[in-house]
């Protein structure tokens, strides 16, 4: 039970050397038309002056900030820290890259209120990908509202339609569920979580609606191809839970999963890297012709490979 006087949401920032970035992101937050928030800001241990920065928008009274000596890989436990420390009931969180729009948090409410009663614990909005100044078109989803289980599920298979940015959830939710898979992967940490909540909620809720954007060309652990080394922590989202969920939810979970160990293992074909492993954790009743082509592809030889992607970038 939260007392009287928190906030109604909690936006918790992980940063790590974010400096040259922090001023759009948390005034973006700043600028809010809903008010009934905090910022929960984590630094992991800044060497860029973000610290002093932070130290100043503390100085506000909107923000309240916490440190932590090192940084912990892909930011997961700078997240679960915040969240222990968040007040609020609801839970939202914000790279220190990134923006959110000024009615990001009303939107959330408004769905929330919208909904009240219907023990729904976690809401999404969409979000903008953004490479340099060209934002990536948004892939259009057949459900909106409440949705169920299964259909969460099959709009994971489809596409990332949640993103770190765009998720909302009940603060007593994501502290029974354990939180970020800290300390275990370096990338695709989030995207494990999603895929477990989903497959563990009985139903959420989409907002098509855009208020954030991801900034690829800042996110360093993107971009850092020593993080794709592993194999996608996707495929172990079902442990313990593909036996609770019925045949049509198994096949969604299991066809997301697919979906992510085949992006990532293009990624790490064309970085030179081997991905037999990764092939070998697909799920098989749940290929698609589209996944099982790329797989194909994926086991050419690397020269014909190369230029197999070469071929079909010319013509997308």
């Amino acid at each position: 039970m939260e007392s009287a006087g928190s906030p109604f949401f909690s936006v918790v920032v992980p940063v790590y050397n974010k400096a040259k970035y922090l001023d759009e992101a948390l005034g973006s937050l700043f600028a809010q038309t809903f008010s009934d928030f905090e910022i929960v800001a984590v630094d992991d241990g800044s060497t860029d002056g973000s610290l002093e920065l932070l130290e100043q928008y503390q100085a506000l009274g909107k923000l309240r900030l916490y440190q932590r000596d090192q940084p912990g890989p892909g930011g997961y436990a700078a997240r679960n820290h915040g969240a222990r420390m968040a007040r609020g009931q609801w839970l939202l969180f914000q790279d220190a890259d990134d923006w959110c729009s000024p009615d990001h948090l009303a939107q959330f409410n408004e769905s929330i209120q919208r909904t009240h009663g219907r023990a729904i614990k976690l809401y999404v909005n969409a979000y903008a990908k953004l490479r340099g100044d060209r934002a990536e078109p948004a892939v259009a989803y057949p459900h909106e509202g409440e949705i169920s289980r299964q259909q969460g599920l099959e709009l994971f298979s489809r596409s990332d339609y949640i993103h770190m940015n765009g998720a909302c959830i009940d603060r007593a939710a994501f502290l029974e569920s354990g939180g970020f898979p800290a300390g275990i992967y370096r990338r695709g940490g989030d995207v494990y979580y999603w895929i477990r909540m989903l497959a563990t909620l009985e139903r959420s809720h989409y907002n098509r609606n855009i208020t954030s954007q991801w900034k690829i060309d800042h996110c360093g652990i993107s971009n850092d191809i020593k993080n794709l080394a592993h194999i996608h922590p996707a495929r172990d989202a079902l442990s313990s839970l593909s036996g609770k969920l019925s045949w049509r939810e198994a096949y969604y979970a299991r066809k997301a999963i697919n979906r992510k160990l085949v992006s990532w293992s293009v990624e790490k074909r064309t970085h030179g890297m081997k991905v037999v492993e990764d092939i070998g954790c697909l799920y098989l009743t749940a290929l698609s012709a589209k996944q099982l082509l790329h797989c194909m592809m994926l086991l050419l030889p690397t020269h014909v490979f190369q230029n197999f992607r070469s071929l079909v970038a010319k013509h997308q």
